[in-house]
C-alpha cells in the first residue's frame, strides 16, 4: 500500500506519480483521507479543498495555489491525469502534516 495516514494503511487511493523529481499525489483522494472535502470543476480545471482550518484553491498547470487567500508557489505545477488532479505531495507538508516518502510509499501524519 503506497499510503499511510496517521499510522494507518489506506486503501483506495490512486497510486502516486513520479515526475520532474517530484512525487505527485491525487489531491482529492488524499485530502478526503485526511478528513477534508473536495470539489472539482472539470471545465475550469480547478479543485477546491476544505481541510481543517485550510481552504485551498488549486488550478491545473498553475504552480501558484491559494491557501486561505494567500498565494503559495509549489515546486511543480499540478496536472490532470485520468480526470484527477495531482499535486506535489509537499503541498500537505505546507498544511502542517509531517511527510515521508520512501520510493512510492507515502506517509502523512498530523503534526
Amino acid at each position: 500500500m503506497p499510503y499511510k495516514i496517521d499510522g494507518f494503511d489506506i486503501d483506495g487511493i490512486t497510486e502516486p506519480i513520479l515526475g520532474e523529481g517530484t512525487t505527485f499525489v491525487p489531491l482529492a483522494n488524499v485530502a478526503q483521507s485526511l478528513g477534508g472535502y473536495a470539489d472539482f470543476d472539470s471545465a475550469l480545471k480547478v479543485a477546491k479543498i476544505k481541510l481543517g482550518e485550510y481552504d485551498l484553491q488549486v488550478q491545473a498547470d498553475n504552480p501558484i495555489v491559494d491557501i486561505n487567500g494567500m498565494p503559495l508557489e509549489l515546486q511543480a505545477a499540478p496536472f490532470i491525469d485520468s480526470d484527477m488532479m495531482f499535486v506535489p505531495v509537499r503541498l500537505f507538508e505546507k498544511l502542517g502534516y509531517k511527510m515521508a516518502v520512501d520510493g512510492s510509499h507515502i506517509s502523512l501524519d498530523a503534526a
